[in-house]
Parts: C-alpha cells; sequence; structure tokens
C-alpha cells in the first residue's frame, strides 16, 4: 500500500543526498541477475519514503528521481547493447503513487521485441502529467503508452478466505479468473492510478 506524504520531513538537502546515492547504487544493472531471471530491474528504495511502507515525496523531489531514472536508463541501455542480445528496456512513471516508478529491462525474443504484459493496458492514452513533461525535457524523447496502476490480491498465492474475500469486493476490487504460470487463479484487483511507460524513440 502506498501511502501520500503528509508528513513534515526535516533536512531536505540530506534528502537530495540520498537520491545520489540510490543511483551510484543502481547505475549498472545485474547482468547475471538478468540472465538467470530473464529480467532486470530498479525500484525506488530512497529513504525515508520507502521506510516500513511506501510513501508518495514532493512532486518537485520526484521530479529529481525522474531525472536519475532517465540517466539509469541510458546507462543501462549502453551496457545492453553491448551484449547483442535481444531486450525491452522500459521506464515506468507511476501517478499519483510516483515512488512504484522504476526501470526495467525484460528479455525478449527479437531484437525491437516488447514485453507488455506487466500492466493492464488503459483504455485511455493522455499525455505525461504536464508537470513532468515541461520539467524533465528528457522525457519528449521517449514513447509513452498510459496502462492501469493496479493493486492485486490472489486467491490461492495470499490464502484468501471467503472473509477477506468479501471485504476486498465490497472495497471495490473485481473478481476475474486469470493462467498464471499455466494454472487457473482466482485474482482480485482495483484501479489506483495510472503508469506510463516509454521507451527511448529510435529516430
Amino acid at each position: 500500500m502506498t501511502t501520500v506524504n503528509n508528513k513534515k520531513i526535516r533536512g531536505w538537502k540530506r534528502r537530495i543526498k540520498e537520491i545520489d546515492r540510490w543511483f551510484e547504487a543502481n547505475k549498472m544493472p545485474d547482468l547475471s541477475h538478468f540472465e538467470a531471471r530473464g529480467e532486470e530491474f530498479v525500484k525506488i528504495r530512497i529513504d525515508p519514503w520507502t521506510r516500513v511502507c511506501d510513501r508518495v515525496p514532493p512532486d518537485w523531489y520526484f521530479r529529481l528521481v525522474i531525472q536519475k531514472l532517465v540517466l539509469i536508463y541510458n546507462l543501462w541501455e549502453e551496457i545492453f547493447e553491448r551484449q547483442e542480445i535481444p531486450y525491452d528496456l522500459q521506464i515506468w512513471l507511476n501517478y499519483p503513487n510516483t515512488i512504484r516508478s522504476e526501470v526495467v529491462c525484460a528479455s525478449v525474443d527479437n531484437i525491437g521485441g516488447f514485453r507488455d504484459n506487466y500492466y493492464r493496458k488503459s483504455t485511455k492514452n493522455e499525455r505525461l502529467p504536464l508537470t513532468w513533461a515541461d520539467s524533465v525535457p528528457e522525457l519528449q524523447k521517449f514513447t509513452w503508452r498510459q496502462h492501469d496502476d493496479e493493486d492485486f490480491w490472489f486467491k490461492e498465492i495470499h490464502y484468501l478466505d471467503q472473509e477477506e474475500i468479501n471485504e476486498l469486493l465490497e472495497a471495490g476490487f473485481v473478481e476475474e479468473e486469470i493462467l498464471l504460470e499455466g494454472r487457473k487463479e482466482i485474482r482480485y484487483s482495483r484501479k489506483v492510478g495510472n503508469v506510463w511507460i516509454g521507451r527511448m524513440n529510435r529516430w
């Protein structure tokens, strides 16, 4: 669960330095993890926003994080290009749950292929929020597609009993049967926002 930040945070200069520390720790992809799992990613793990539970930072702070996400994307692209293997490199920008944003690189079958099964495609395709697009010019170099940011629960994986299922349905979750790794599963989903998935333009 993501919470909106309403608590005063002291020491903003120190908090900004935390962005740099996080960037330095994640600017190089773990290629062994990519080879073993077929994907590599970097989530936003910056104190105090991910301490105990995920909290949404102020918009001006998140714009600084976006700049680092773009830098990570560019560095990763150089490295994965040298590997000469098919890959799909993406930036996810979530709103309003901005702390969920990340950079993801997925293995694909063919060069130029896409992996599009991380999020449900939105029925809309609105532009990025202007507060990001106007403040981070590098975002204009990407093609963005809007998807639904959702919370999920799974009946079997989470061992949900009927009382818990009823609570989810009352809270607005939608029940649907899906195939998960070849097995039938009941999923409960609720939209909590949007996520824009971006890939660098090749022209």
